[in-house]
């Protein structure tokens, strides 16, 4: 009998009450207000960051074509072709801009008349991200 009113006195007081809950909620809620605005703005940053980034490996794979084949590639999809020495990129793959958009790429460029010139544009932002800058 005695442990048939533990038990009762037990199931009572076990899990939360309504107001607990609802209280969470709204904490969460409320912090969740205050971070989501200031993490707004980080990813384009996030995404101009990756932009220099594939340029960078973009342009070490184009010079790396050049010292192999005495000119730089015509395209892009050189530095995959074998018959070239390549392919010149670690994945196989020549990436994209962080938007989904391909980089542009010309070489002789009309920045660098020497080299090549490769950019992008930023989405929302417009900024041109290039190796000239």
């Amino acid at each position: 009998m005695e442990n048939k009113k533990r038990n009762q006195h037990l199931s009572k007081r076990s899990g939360f009450t309504l107001i607990e809950i609802i209280l969470v909620v709204v904490i969460i809620g409320i912090l969740a207000g205050i971070a989501i605005p200031r993490m707004g703005g980080k990813t384009e940053k996030a995404q101009i960051s990756q932009a220099k980034s594939n340029i960078a490996a973009l342009s070490m794979a184009i010079q790396e074509f050049e010292m192999m084949n005495g000119s730089y590639p015509s395209s892009l999809e050189e530095l995959l072709d074998e018959s070239k020495g390549g392919p010149y990129m670690e994945k196989k793959v020549i990436p994209t801009d962080p938007w989904g958009v391909p980089f542009v790429y010309a070489a002789p460029g009309s920045h660098n008349s020497h080299t090549f010139d490769l950019s992008c544009t930023a989405g929302k932002s417009g900024t041109v991200i290039n190796n000239w800058e």
